[in-house]
């Protein structure tokens, strides 16, 4: 299992139901135009994973003949490529998670570890996590915190400050996030930001269903 999902096993149509409760940008809402019918087309002539539609739409010229072969029209497609783009989730920056302190960033930058990926490649457990807190002088108890934020940030729509709310909210891991119910989430992390006033965005629960969806796909793989 790598730090990224694997496009190839998510298939296309549980991508779909998937868009179905994600509260998309407006830009992207184009999406939802014929939805099911964009992707029972695109299913028709084969094409049954992400992996295999990234291919086939990963150039101009791929992505015109692709629109000819299935009908879906090319601008759709293009939003479709940008909005699966966010499946392959960038690392996050240690700095960039909230409470973590300066002397714990210090010790991991000195050490080469500056991101969430890196994290993720020491493959902390409850095995070795002694080891390597005595090795990097970093307590156990914020090394199982950094830990838990940054595999949340493997999660599709979490990012640094996110990862933190829903920590602080009492789900720290993907499988707890993975098992949590929509309007459980939302409540927990709206507590969370009304005292800590982490963001500014007004979310709902489709953005927690994305997130509880997107949380299995990675459980699935595990």
């Amino acid at each position: 299992m790598g730090y990224n999902v694997d496009l190839k096993r998510i298939p296309i149509l549980r991508y779909m139901e998937m868009l179905k409760t994600q509260n998309l940008l407006p830009g992207r809402r184009i999406l939802l135009e014929n939805l099911e019918q964009n992707f029972r087309s695109m299913a028709n002539i084969g094409i049954l994973t992400l992996a295999e539609l990234k291919s086939n739409i990963s150039s101009a010229n791929r992505l015109s003949a692709f629109a000819e072969k299935t009908g879906v029209p090319e601008n759709y497609l293009t939003i479709l490529k940008r909005e699966m783009g966010s499946f392959e989730q960038k690392p996050v920056p240690i700095s960039d998670f909230p409470d973590i302190s300066a002397n714990t960033v210090s010790i991991l930058l000195n050490k080469n570890i500056k991101t969430s990926k890196n994290v993720y490649d020491l493959a902390i457990n409850p095995d070795n996590i002694l080891i390597i807190s005595r090795e990097m002088g970093i307590e156990v108890d914020e090394l199982q915190e950094l830990n838990s934020l940054c595999n949340l940030v493997r999660i599709n729509g979490i990012g640094a400050i996110a990862a933190r709310t829903i920590y602080e909210g009492g789900y720290k891991s993907i499988v707890e996030i993975a098992h949590a119910k929509a309007t459980e989430l939302l409540s927990n992390m709206n507590s969370v930001n009304v005292n800590k006033q982490y963001y500014k965005a007004n979310l709902g629960e489709k953005d927690m269903q994305f997130i509880i969806d997107a949380a299995n796909i990675i459980l699935e793989e595990e």
